[in-house]
């Protein structure tokens, strides 16, 4: 999709175009068969599931918080975090992720990227992989942000 804005009038409308093609991406055919299969299965395994995610969440709250320049509210039911950075010398959310991963090869996606207007000054990450792997992406971070 094109568009010619050159007075950028249009960017929070392209915003919510983007966010609408964004959300049209589905998932296949085999995952919505293994989807019926846990709604009319036994579902035993879902509570040690939701632990083992709560405990994915709760280590990653607690480095956020224990690192100077990001922050973020816990999320309300999602296994994404939207960290806010306070790092005074990022200039922009997008250079930020790109000299964290250049410098110390952890993967985000800076915020804006979601939304230019309220994702600004932010990244987005995934709290589901296991514990040794967050703590070395947290501890990365920490040293690329703290030194």
């Amino acid at each position: 999709m094109a568009w010619h804005d050159p007075e950028g009038r249009l960017a929070l409308v392209r915003d919510g175009v983007e966010r609408l093609l964004r959300s049209r991406l589905c998932a296949s055919t085999p995952a919505q068969h293994g989807f019926l299969a846990g709604l009319t299965e036994d579902r035993g395994w879902l509570d040690g599931h939701k632990a083992l995610v709560k405990q994915r969440l709760d280590y990653c709250m607690e480095r956020i918080e224990a690192i100077d320049g990001i922050e973020c509210e816990a999320p309300g039911g999602a296994f994404y975090l939207f960290v806010r950075i306070t790092d005074e010398r990022a200039a922009s959310d997008k250079q930020w992720v790109l000299d964290l991963l250049h410098q110390h090869h952890v993967l985000v996606v800076h915020g804006s990227g979601f939304s230019p207007e309220f994702g600004a000054g932010h990244f987005r990450m995934v709290c589901l992989p296991a514990i040794d792997v967050l703590a070395t992406a947290f501890d990365r971070i920490d040293q690329f942000i703290n030194g």
